[in-house]
């Protein structure tokens, strides 16, 4: 029989196979362009699209209703009421609830 066939590997392979399962853990998982990494960025990218595409719709209802606020006499006669504002010979009347604990 031949011995070279029965004998264990060398201590130089563990070290050998070490070093490559550390290179490729580095890879995975700390390196800047790392496998972990590149998953964070595309679910930030994905986050960061979904706010662009809500900020959009709301900048659109905004536009829209500026439009309708320049355009529209009902729509600013509206909003003005919604803010207190009144017509020069109006008079604005105000009722409060009674507090039902103090009956």
């Amino acid at each position: 029989m031949n011995n070279s066939q029965s004998n264990p590997p060398k201590k130089k392979h563990y070290f050998f196979y070490l070093i490559i399962i550390l290179i490729i853990l580095y890879m995975l998982f700390i390196d800047s362009s790392s496998f972990l990494q590149r998953f964070k960025m595309k679910l930030k990218n994905k986050n960061m699209k979904a706010d662009v595409e809500a900020i959009s719709k709301e900048n659109e209802r905004l536009r829209k209703e500026n439009e309708d606020l320049k355009t529209n006499p009902k729509v600013w006669e509206k909003k003005a009421r919604e803010l207190g504002m009144q017509k020069e010979d109006e008079e604005i009347y105000i009722f409060k609830e009674k507090d039902k604990k103090t009956d």
